[in-house]
């Protein structure tokens, strides 16, 4: 295992440049990485409200459309590792200009060819640019001393703030400029993100290069606990929120436009409850792992509830708020402890805690899209993701040994 001063001494010299920051150099820090994760979290969702039309018009069935999501979440897993090492040894903010310029690319390119082969090409390439933003951005909010807590809050708030504005506005754009209008003009929004990192050049702690050690990183069972737990949260969120309006429309009869609305209401509420996260931990009223726990906990009985095969609309919006709140609330405790692991550089840390919790957003979207399109209905289908909560739950239990031994900063 790599030696634990190096790293230590590092972790704590950017802690020591990071609170003696201003609160005013650190405003646009977290405005720019939170405009990057908002325009990088529409493409998580963006495609869910143009299923059917997709469908339709390229004569795919529900799994191959749910390859959209498997093909974009696929670029973000493989990007978190490279990035994160890239991260470590030339710091965040080059990482987040190319990032962002790929998502711009990938998602601009799609529309041109009006072909599912080009389209799922062009949603990895989006993906890879979205999950070095991702890890990039995460870096960007740990490294901000005692502003780390609520500065993470915000950058996760703001990934919840562009997934239910993918749902929300997307059939508005779809009236308005057809199905391939509106991934154009999702591309075209990435770069603000661009500019925003080109003019915010101060504020940021002088990066020191990490030693990139990997291997560091698969043997800590802090990272595999983190990420395994994370499974049930940012992975739940995510595969189930795309099939949130199909659902609406099949279990209650609603229009296209009212059940993406209803939708995007869901992940909208985790603007809040993300950073609600981050303050309950800067306060200290719950400690990371437990707030974990919960989290996981609330994502297995949001998913139940709307597995359940009743056309009950309180029972969806229970289901649809406990995610939302379970999804979304322990995000600061996953990637703030993941930053601030003993002997393993930050980047490299939370890459893998974010590889490790890709096999939700991976396999679930087709699997559901497969179950439905077999069964008729989301019993199986949102069932079948319950694998993964049971999964995320053990592993929250096993966290809190783990990552209070490998811990620089305590939890």
């Amino acid at each position: 295992m790599s030696q634990p001063g190096p790293s230590t001494f590092s972790a704590g010299t950017r802690q020591e440049q990071a609170q003696h920051r201003l609160p005013g150099s650190i405003a646009p820090l977290i405005f720019a990485a939170c405009l990057t994760s908002t325009v990088t979290a529409v493409h998580y969702t963006n495609y869910g409200p143009l299923i059917p039309i997709m469908q339709s018009d390229l004569h795919i069935n529900s799994a191959q459309a749910g390859l959209m999501s498997t093909l974009l979440f696929l670029g973000l897993a493989v990007a978190y590792l490279p990035a994160g090492a890239l991260a470590d040894r030339y710091g965040q903010r080059p990482v987040l200009i190319g990032s962002s310029t790929l998502i711009v690319l990938g998602s601009v390119l799609l529309p041109l060819i009006p072909n599912i082969t080009w389209i799922l090409l062009c949603r990895f390439i989006t993906g890879i640019g979205a999950g070095g933003a991702f890890v990039a951005g995460a870096g960007v909010a740990a490294g901000m001393g005692k502003h780390a807590p609520l500065a993470q809050g915000l950058y996760g708030g703001s990934v919840q703030i562009g997934s239910g504005l993918g749902l929300l506005v997307t059939p508005l754009l779809y009236d308005w400029l057809g199905w391939r209008g509106a991934f154009l003009f999702w591309g075209l929004l990435g770069i603000s993100a661009i500019i925003a990192w080109l003019l915010v050049t101060g504020g940021q702690e002088a990066h020191t290069p990490t030693k990139v050690d990997i291997k560091a990183g698969l043997r800590s069972p802090s990272v595999w606990t983190l990420g395994l737990s994370h499974l049930g949260t940012f992975g739940l969120g995510n595969a189930i929120a795309a099939w949130y309006a199909v659902y609406l429309v099949h279990q209650y009869g609603l229009t296209l436009g009212l059940a993406a609305t209803l939708g995007s209401i869901a992940l909208l509420s985790g603007m809040f409850f993300r950073p609600l996260g981050g303050i309950l931990l800067a306060r200290k009223i719950i400690g990371a792992i437990p707030l974990l726990r919960v989290g996981t906990i609330m994502g297995f009985a949001g998913v139940a509830l709307l597995a359940i095969p009743l056309r009950f609309p309180p029972l969806a919006a229970a289901g649809m708020g406990l995610i939302a709140i379970g999804a979304t609330i322990p995000y600061t405790s996953v990637f703030n402890e993941a930053a601030h692991l003993r002997g393993v550089g930050r980047g490299i840390a939370q890459g893998l805690v974010s590889i490790i919790s890709s096999p939700t957003v991976l396999l679930g979207p087709p699997i559901i899209g497969f179950l439905f399109e077999h069964t008729g209905n989301f019993i199986f289908a949102f069932g079948s993701i319950l694998i993964f909560s049971i999964i995320a739950i053990t592993a929250s239990f096993l966290a809190g040994p783990a990552v209070k031994r490998e811990t620089t900063l305590g939890t």
